[in-house]
């Protein structure tokens, strides 16, 4: 793994991970990961899709890793939500004028919400995306934390710590699981110790963060995606026992979503499986299933 800076336009500096020792490459995979962790933790992933040639990388996303390692969680000026997003379809044209090779976006949890969001104003050339332990959020999970959150972007309060939408959503998720400290991100002991113990990782976000989230999550809900180009691929993939898709009621929700606006996604859910696939007990079924969708496109 590579660190690279890439400057976004508003002159953010973003911390890249890349994994590009790929003997004539066939595509690459740009990663958005999820909340409260980094892009490292997806190496072992990365060399496995280095292994079926594909070139790997993504960015430490805003007030996440190497990017903002000094102000983790925090909002900092503007929309952090669809700045980000901006970020990644930046990223994508990065990507095609570096290596000139087709892009498969990998969104995982947040990342996959930032990709859904993405793809509401058009592909942008990729080839096809992944949306990873994602969900179509709707109903209470998004009107009452957008009424929950609105008080609580005045700057006195908007960047102190988001204690209250941590523990209705990761805390819920661990009460139901009762397999210990953040034992719902997946069944590997080892995987969530490494998690507990990365002072990158499980901090808590912001009020502001959690804000604009919800105001994102809102745009999603109330997009027709008709910017889409209606054959463009996706592949959705969850655990069966993921708490954020519901158990896969809200995964489903997100694949019946797509159909009804006329698009042919593919549903993946894993027995047994929790939040985090990619580090699950099977994770090298998912590294399969995804390897076999991107070589679709290719």
């Amino acid at each position: 793994m590579k660190r690279e800076f890439f400057k976004a336009r508003d002159g953010k500096e973003l911390s890249l991970a890349v994994w590009d020792e790929v003997e004539m490459p066939r595509g690459v995979i740009q990663i958005s990961h999820g909340m409260s962790e980094h892009i490292a933790r997806y190496d072992d992933f990365a060399l496995f899709m280095n292994g079926e040639g594909y070139i790997v990388f993504g960015d430490d996303h805003r007030a996440h890793g190497y990017t903002d390692k000094d102000a983790l969680g925090l909002t900092g000026d503007g929309d952090l939500f669809e700045d980000t997003v901006r970020d990644e379809i930046e990223l994508t044209d990065y990507a095609k004028e570096k290596w000139k090779l087709p892009v498969i976006l990998l969104g995982h949890s947040y990342g996959s919400f930032i990709a859904q969001r993405y793809l509401t104003y058009g592909e942008n050339g990729l080839k096809g995306a992944i949306l990873s332990g994602s969900a179509f959020m709707t109903g209470f999970a998004v009107t009452g934390g957008k009424l929950l959150s609105k008080n609580k972007i005045k700057p006195a309060v908007k960047d102190k710590p988001g204690k209250l939408f941590a523990k209705l959503s990761f805390g819920g998720y661990d009460k139901k699981v009762k397999d210990g400290y953040n034992g719902w991100l997946n069944r590997d002991k080892e995987e969530v110790n490494k998690y507990n113990a990365d002072v990158l990782c499980g901090f808590t976000c912001s009020n502001g963060f959690y804000h604009y989230f919800f105001k994102g999550l809102d745009s999603i809900r109330n997009s027709k995606y008709a910017a889409l180009d209606k054959s463009f691929r996706i592949l959705i993939a969850s655990g069966s026992e993921d708490r954020v898709g519901g158990c896969g009621k809200l995964v489903r929700k997100l694949y019946n979503r797509f159909v009804s606006l006329g698009f042919k996604p593919e549903l993946k859910l894993s027995d047994g499986a929790r939040h985090e696939i990619l580090n699950e007990l099977n994770k090298t079924e998912v590294y399969r299933d995804f390897a076999d969708f991107a070589n679709s496109l290719i």
